[in-house]
């Protein structure tokens, strides 16, 4: 039933706010980062990146960000070995609000409030952790 639950969430990740959104798949090799400017271009003609791309690491990883010339923004998502494993929102290539963490069996392993790109505490806590009902 997991695994039913994991694909009908994949299929869903196109689609945001109702409109059917196109991704760009794309390998990591294929991208190069911009230190001077801080952005992510394509390597053969060295232009941002616009519009929704997945980008595929290693084989097993793959995120599927926005980008607004060159920089992150939007809704993110990365799968581990088609799972979901992080999912949250970038403001100009930083981490922003709420990230929330994932197990590889789909419970939430942590949440994370990001303001700038950097930890936010959660109370006199920097991080939540979930509890486990497991002992």
């Amino acid at each position: 039933m997991l695994g039913g639950i994991t694909f009908l969430f994949f299929l869903l990740i196109p689609m945001s706010n109702g409109f059917a959104q196109t991704w760009i798949k794309i390998e990591l090799e294929e991208t190069e980062y911009d230190d001077a400017t801080d952005k992510t271009c394509l390597k053969e003609t060295g232009e941002p990146l616009n519009g929704n791309y997945a980008i595929k690491f290693n084989g097993f990883q793959t995120n599927f960000e926005p980008f607004t010339d060159g920089f992150k923004n939007g809704e993110a998502s990365v799968y581990r070995n088609k799972k979901l494993a992080e999912r949250g929102t970038y403001l100009n290539n930083l981490k922003e609000g709420e990230w929330i963490y994932y197990k590889e069996d789909g419970t939430i392993r942590k949440r994370v409030i990001y303001k700038k790109g950097k930890t936010e505490p959660f109370g006199d806590r920097r991080l939540r952790w979930e509890r486990s009902s497991e002992k």
